[in-house]
């Protein structure tokens, strides 16, 4: 029961993802866009970086909605194959210490937005600069965040996040 909620949920964000970007085609953009709320947006994104790199995990649980989640293709240890995994924020951050607090070098960085507002809607694409590893040993990569946020009670917050990474 479980596994079929998971990917119920998953299959529910990738939808809102996919509707959101196919009512922003070129011919709409004027439509979809509030200069003074894609900076609100941006600010927020800017924000959850900051506090993602700087493990503030308090902070960063701040940036979801009660129910959010993430989602990636992922290979979990001993498994042969990527599936797709489908978390909710209170779980990935309690797996952390095994991801990006298991490191003394982590980093993850907004390079550029692609954002679009509609109401109390905003899709926001993120291309993300990433460094992981220890002190002579860092790993660094490039991948995009696709972030569905939803403005309630004048916050900006995220309702669900699917994101890629290069070689995914």
């Amino acid at each position: 029961m479980d596994a079929v909620y998971t990917v119920g949920r998953a299959a529910v964000s990738i939808f809102l993802l996919t509707v959101a970007s196919s009512a922003c085609s070129p011919g709409s953009q004027d439509r979809y866009s509030d200069p003074v709320e894609e900076q609100a947006v941006l600010a927020a994104l800017q924000q959850y970086y900051s506090d993602f790199s700087s493990r503030d995990w308090e902070a960063y649980a701040s940036h979801f909605w009660p129910g959010a989640d993430l989602t990636t293709v992922w290979q979990p240890a001993g498994e042969s194959e990527d599936r797709v995994i489908a978390t909710t924020i209170d779980d990935f951050i309690s797996q952390a210490p095994q991801g990006p607090g298991s490191r003394e070098i982590f980093e993850e960085r907004l390079i550029e937005a692609d954002i679009r507002i509609f109401n109390d809607l905003a899709q926001a694409w993120v291309r993300y600069g990433m460094r992981f590893g220890d002190p002579g040993e860092v790993a660094e990569w490039e991948g995009v965040d696709a972030f569905a946020l939803l403005k309630h009670g004048g916050s900006w917050r995220i309702a669900s996040l699917v994101f890629s990474s290069e070689g995914s």
